[in-house]
């Protein structure tokens, strides 16, 4: 019979063993203290698996030393009859009840009693097992004693499990499974021999998402990075850097020059990425950073800076490796704040629209015009479309800027109207890619264009846009022209397209590339070009304008060739509203 100052004795030695709890030793001091409180030579805490039938010890205590933990299958042990709730207890033969379990015939074990260990929420996660090589009955106070133990137990390895949880997020990509930015920098911060950081772009990745799924999007990213993480092996540290761009820190395993490493890592790409029933052709561009000759210490992550200020660099020129140098940053500095002058210029409508008429070839008359967007900055004075037009689609401002080309076209054609001198033809605006790319397109379009009719619009995409997304593109064009806009393929003859996705398209417009039309006449194999390119206009009953005639020799030529219209310095430069006006007016 226990007495009143033994049973507190007990729960005071418990009571003390739980003062251990956060510590690393607190599980195995805990068992070793349930075995002595408990009188009984082991006592094992153990925790089981989600969907497993087997025990991983986290402590063992066995005849007054910690043991070694180790894992064994439930099935045939008492270990498995353990409730979910409640604790069961085998005061005598045990061993012969489960003659499977081996252990307990080797420790010559003849009573068990077993314990749950379970969370918050009920679950089964774990158990604590106390065993004897005589016959024992636990009493209420030490059940009592293993419930209270149990219940602290539990609480810890759940908190143990929130914490491992919270490290995955931090230091891991849910998608990929990688290390994510977080853990590269913690790599990096503590890697003394780090030579090279390189940093893969997908590029136009944003083309799967939007035309497929954000769902297909992951699965593409999933297997790019089992792809890199299975051809780099042990040669370097892989981590998924961004949304589309991917971390790789060579190691001296990888004995090559960044050229070689960049150009092996391209070949990696030459095959397809298969999902479902899709397949993927990836192009990537790389930036990249190399340590110095110098023998000063390196900062790894000034490294990882470097190469990314590489990549934004291989963006803009559009090619597949560029290494770091200094005077990038320099570069980098004035695109941003071209960005800055930019966002400002279309917050505070700075944008204007010059207008370079389209003329018959035959007598020079105005036929129809096209809108160009132009920009003055107070600071920057003139700055180029070929900035500025980049610049907006790199981040992503195209179908803002767009919106306003639009606008401000449609309020000018209605005040030429209200003058009395409207436009003599319709009016063509560029279309970027970026712009269709957007689902809400076509019903911005409709709202933009209210209160003009349909066929005042010409809209113009350029073959190598058709062709980025032809599907997407072909559809967005075929909804608008099927409530009365009308379509140009610009620049036609430089990009790589499908006749058949052409004619899909349903274009009323070609227009010759000022490619061609500068080597005219003179040239045999311009000329055999134009020619053709004339002919499958007739056959396909479009429209046929050339671009950037500024010779009269050129005029004539296409004309005698059978080009009926056509624009170009020769007949005007782009001109600003007022002048253009002034133009149609005295015609």
């Amino acid at each position: 019979m226990t007495t009143l100052s033994q049973r507190d004795s007990k729960f005071s030695r418990l009571a003390n063993a739980m003062t251990r709890t956060g510590y690393e030793d607190f599980l195995p001091q805990l068992a070793h203290e349930l075995a002595n409180i408990l009188d009984v030579e082991y006592v094992m805490i153990a925790r089981i698996a989600d969907n497993d039938n087997v025990a991983e010890t986290l402590a063992v205590s066995g005849r007054g030393k910690l043991l070694d933990n180790f894992s064994y299958p439930l099935t045939g042990t008492p270990c498995e009859t353990i409730p979910e709730r409640e604790p069961c207890q085998y005061q005598r033969g045990v061993a012969k009840q489960f003659p499977d379990d081996l252990l307990l015939a080797d420790l010559g074990v003849e009573s068990y009693f077993g314990m749950p260990i379970v969370t918050s929420d009920g679950r089964k996660i774990g158990l604590i097992g106390a065993m004897s090589t005589s016959a024992t009955f636990m009493d209420t106070d030490n059940v009592e004693i293993l419930r209270i133990a149990a219940a602290q137990v539990g609480s810890e390895l759940e908190l143990s499990s929130k914490k491992s949880h919270i490290q995955t997020l931090t230091y891991e990509d849910e998608v990929t499974g990688l290390p994510n930015r977080q853990q590269l920098r913690e790599y990096l911060r503590h890697q003394n021999d780090v030579h090279t950081v390189l940093l893969v772009d997908l590029r136009r990745f944003k083309d799967i998402n939007d035309l497929h799924s954000h769902s297909t999007g992951d699965t593409v990213l999933y297997a790019v990075a089992d792809r890199l993480q299975s051809r780099i092996a042990s040669r370097g540290f892989i981590a998924r850097f961004s949304s589309d761009e991917f971390a790789i820190v060579p190691n001296p395993r990888w004995q090559a020059s960044v050229e070689a490493m960049a150009a092996e890592i391209d070949q990696w790409f030459y095959e397809p990425i298969n999902c479902g029933q899709h397949e993927f052709f990836l192009d990537i561009c790389i930036g990249a950073a190399k340590r110095d000759p110098s023998p000063l210490p390196v900062n790894a992550n000034e490294l990882l800076r470097k190469a990314s200020v590489a990549l934004a660099e291989a963006k803009v020129a559009n090619c597949k490796l560029m290494l770091f140098a200094e005077q990038m940053v320099e570069s980098l500095k004035q695109r941003q704040r071209l960005f800055d002058r930019f966002l400002r210029a279309l917050r505070d409508d700075k944008f204007s629209l010059h207008f370079q008429p389209q003329v018959a070839l035959k007598d020079g008359a105005i036929v129809g015009a096209e809108a160009l967007c132009r920009w003055y900055d107070e600071d920057l004075g003139w700055v180029s479309p070929a900035e500025f037009i980049p610049l907006a689609e790199e981040r992503g401002l195209m179908p803002a800027l767009g919106d306003w080309v639009l606008q401000a076209a449609v309020k000018q054609l209605k005040d030429w109207q209200a003058a009395g001198s409207p436009l003599p033809g319709p009016l063509s605006i560029n279309i970027s890619n970026k712009q269709l790319e957007s689902s809400s397109f076509c019903q911005r379009v409709l709202e933009l264009t209210q209160g003009i009719a349909p066929d005042a619009l010409i809209f113009e995409l350029t073959e190598s846009a058709v062709m980025r997304s032809p599907e997407t593109n072909i559809k967005q064009v075929n909804t608008l022209k099927d409530k009365g806009f009308r379509w140009a393929i610009d620049d036609f003859g430089t990009g790589y397209s499908s006749l058949s996705y052409l004619t899909r398209l349903r274009a009323d417009v070609l227009k010759i590339d000022r490619s061609f039309v500068a080597r005219v006449p003179g040239s045999q194999h311009d000329e055999s070009l134009i020619k053709t390119i004339i002919a499958m206009a007739n056959s396909m009953q479009m429209k046929l304008v050339a671009e950037g005639i500024e010779h009269p020799e050129q005029a004539q030529y296409l004309h005698r060739t059978g080009c009926e219209f056509g624009q170009g310095y020769y007949f005007s430069h782009p001109l600003p509203a007022e002048a253009f006006f002034e133009k149609i007016r005295k015609q």
